[in-house]
C-alpha cells in the first residue's frame, strides 16, 4: 500500500458550499483509496479566514466527517502552518516523508510547491480548465499558472492534438476523464424532478480572446439556447449561482427556465440527491470550452451519466472522444438540443441505460485512476 497526498480546495472562498466541487474531490479520494492506497487530503488556505473561520472550518469538518477520514485530513493556513482541523503540520510533514506521490486536483496559480510537500515526487497535476489556463499562461511563464510537476493531465482531451489549436506551452498533456464512484450513483433512484436540470455558475471566468473570437462565461452561452423550453414544451431547470439583482434572472424565467438557488446543492449529499433525482441534464458550457474545441467534459455530467440520467451537453469536442447519440448527446444549437431532449423523452429507458453503461466504460474511478497510476509509475503499488 502506497501513501499518496491529494491537494485541493474544499472550504476556501471559491469552493465552500459547492457540493458538486466537494463531490469531485471526494470521488478522487475514494477512487485512490479503493485501489489500496492510504490517501492524505490537505487543503491550504492562503490566509487566516478570520471572522469567516467558523463557516470555513464547519464546512470542511462536516464534509470530511461524513465522507472521508478526519485522521487523514488537514486544513492548514499556508503562511503560519497552523492547523484549523485534522492533522497538525508536523503530522502532515511526517506523512509527506513517506509519500509515494502528490496529486493536485486543479491549477492553483502558483509556482512554488506547497510547504511540507515540496519533497514529494512525483508531482501530478489534474488540470480542470482547459482553454482558460492555456490562454492565461501563454503570455507569461506557465509555471506561474500550473506550478512545476512531473506529469500534467487535463480533462481537455483534445489539447495537444490536431483537433485543437490551444497552445500546449511546452508541456506534454495527457488526457484524463473525471472519475466517478459508480456505487454512489447506482440507479434507480426516486425521480423527484421530472425535467432536465443542471448546476451552473452564471458569470464566472469572464471573457477570453481566441483566434479572433471573444469567448464568454456561461451566461453568454445559455443566451444562445434561450428558446429551448419553448421548443421542447417543458421547463428546464438550473440550480444557479447568480446575483439576485442580475437582469438575466427575469430573462430566463420569461423564457420558461426554472431557476433554483445554488443552495439546493450546497453539500455533497444535496448534490447527489439533485443529480440522481433529475430526469437528465441539459447544460451549456463556458465559452472557453466550447470555442476552443478542447474536448472538456464535466465531472458533473459524468455524475449524471453514472446515475443513469441522460445528458444533453453543448459540444466542446468531447464528441470526438466519447460515443454520442445514446445516453449522451452533443449539441451545437437550440434546434439540436430540442431534438435531443425530445428523442430522450420518446425512449427514456434506452437512453438511461446507455448513460449508465457509458459511465461504467469511461468514467469508472477504478479504470480512470488505475490507468493514471500505471502511467506515472505507481501501478505496481495498486
Amino acid at each position: 500500500m502506497a501513501t499518496l497526498i491529494v491537494v485541493e480546495d474544499l472550504a476556501g472562498p471559491a469552493s465552500i458550499g459547492r457540493g458538486g466541487h466537494s463531490m469531485y474531490v471526494l470521488q478522487w479520494l475514494h477512487g485512490l483509496e479503493r485501489l489500496g492506497h492510504r490517501v492524505l487530503f490537505v487543503e491550504f488556505l492562503k490566509e487566516n479566514p478570520g471572522q469567516d473561520g467558523g463557516s470555513v472550518v464547519g464546512y470542511f469538518r462536516q464534509t470530511v466527517e461524513r465522507w472521508w477520514h478526519p485522521e487523514l485530513s488537514a486544513l492548514l493556513i499556508e503562511s503560519s502552518l497552523d492547523s484549523l482541523y485534522g492533522l497538525t503540520s508536523a503530522e502532515v510533514g511526517r506523512i509527506a516523508g513517506e509519500a509515494a506521490g502528490l496529486i493536485t486536483l486543479a491549477a492553483h496559480y502558483r509556482r512554488e510547491p506547497y510547504p511540507l510537500l515540496d519533497r514529494v515526487r512525483p508531482r501530478i497535476l489534474i488540470e480542470q480548465d482547459p482553454g482558460y489556463t492555456h490562454l492565461w499562461g501563454k503570455d507569461g511563464d506557465p509555471a506561474d499558472v500550473y506550478g512545476e510537476h512531473d506529469f500534467y493531465y487535463t480533462v481537455g482531451g483534445n489539447v495537444g492534438s490536431l483537433r485543437c489549436s490551444l497552445p500546449t506551452l511546452g508541456i506534454q498533456w495527457r488526457p484524463i476523464w473525471n472519475p466517478v464512484i459508480l456505487g454512489w450513483w447506482s440507479p434507480p433512484k426516486p425521480l423527484t424532478r421530472n425535467r432536465f436540470t443542471t448546476v451552473a455558475d452564471w458569470r464566472s471566468y469572464g471573457y477570453l480572446e481566441y483566434e479572433g473570437k471573444i469567448l464568454g462565461p456561461k451566461a453568454e452561452e445559455f443566451r444562445k439556447f434561450l428558446d429551448l423550453p419553448r421548443l421542447t414544451g417543458e421547463e428546464i431547470e438550473i440550480a444557479l449561482n447568480i446575483d439576485p439583482q442580475d437582469p438575466d434572472l427575469s430573462l430566463l424565467r420569461e423564457h420558461g427556465w426554472r431557476i433554483e438557488s445554488s443552495e439546493v446543492v450546497r453539500t455533497p449529499e444535496d448534490y447527489r440527491d439533485y443529480v440522481a433525482g433529475s430526469l437528465g441534464e441539459f447544460s451549456c458550457v463556458k465559452g472557453g470550452y466550447a470555442g476552443t474545441h478542447c474536448g472538456w467534459f464535466s465531472d458533473r455530467s459524468a455524475c449524471y451519466l453514472a446515475a443513469g440520467r441522460p445528458v444533453v451537453l453543448q459540444a466542446t469536442g468531447f464528441e470526438d472522444l466519447l460515443p454520442t447519440g445514446e445516453g449522451l448527446l452533443a449539441v451545437r444549437n437550440t434546434e439540436e438540443a430540442a431534438e435531443a431532449i425530445c428523442a430522450i423523452r420518446r425512449d427514456y429507458g434506452h437512453h438511461a441505460a446507455a448513460a449508465r453503461a457509458l459511465a461504467a466504460d469511461y468514467f469508472d474511478s477504478g479504470k480512470v485512476i488505475r490507468r493514471l497510476l500505471c502511467e506515472v509509475g505507481l501501478g505496481d503499488n495498486v
